[in-house]
């Protein structure tokens, strides 16, 4: 049952985001702006397929923590849930992504569109001075940062691996930081296909806002997520 209800719901995901794709293709040349909601509607129709065919509901706890002001948005990743849920849920946000995901069709002109921050990886200190030079531009206006900082989604209770990345971004922007807790994996696992039934929680934590050094960040938003997301893989 779980296989066919997964097969299910990939079916549609991929025609919703063809017919979205084609439908939108007049928002490739309006104002950036204007993509926000066609964006959004594609995630929450996302959220309605989880729901009706694969019985995996959500909630979003913390939302009370979350400043008006911009900060970096340090989130557990297990799945591709929380990168949808994040960019539906906060007011402005934008990620860091690798410049081939243009070249991925439809996806990828709008994914530009969108205005994200692309690197090169292969592009050494120079690329890596731009793109935090227009992570700390587009933080100016008001936009909040969606890091993943270990890199790749994990296992849930597998060993946590927080790359120093973020910190640098938080060094050069001076931001603070917003710390988020997920246990998406328990439903959308990472080495499978096939979609367990449940309920994704979303704990936003409180911000860290102190002026700390590079090892000490690092230890207390390590700390602050795994302490939150093992209890949500629990209870």
């Amino acid at each position: 049952m779980l296989i066919f209800r997964s097969v299910i719901f990939y079916i549609l995901l991929t025609f919703w985001t063809l017919f979205m794709g084609i439908l939108c293709i007049p928002y490739l040349v309006l104002p950036n702006k204007f993509l926000k909601v066609p964006t959004k509607l594609w995630i929450k129709v996302i959220f309605i397929f989880l729901s009706k065919i694969c019985n995996i509901k959500h909630n979003i706890q913390g939302l009370e923590n979350i400043p008006k002001s911009s900060v970096l948005v340090v989130s557990k990743h297990q799945s591709a849930f929380e990168t949808l849920a994040l960019y539906y849920y906060l007011k402005d946000c934008f990620f860091i992504h690798k410049r081939e995901l243009f070249f991925i069709p439809i996806f990828g002109q709008y994914l530009f569109k969108s205005n994200m921050v692309a690197i090169d990886r292969d592009g050494g200190t120079r690329t890596m001075r731009k793109m935090l030079d227009k992570v700390k531009l587009k933080l100016k206006s008001g936009s909040s940062i969606i890091i993943f900082p270990e890199g790749t989604r994990k296992v849930p209770g597998s060993k946590p691996d927080y790359k120093t990345g973020f910190i640098g971004i938080y060094n050069h922007t001076k931001k603070k930081i917003l710390p988020i807790a997920v246990n998406s994996g328990l439903c959308w696992p990472k080495h499978s296909w096939v979609l367990k039934d449940g309920v994704i929680t979303i704990k936003i934590l409180p911000i860290i806002n102190e002026n700390l050094d590079k090892k000490t960040i690092l230890n207390t938003v390590k700390e602050n997520i795994e302490t939150a997301s093992n209890k949500l893989l629990t209870s």
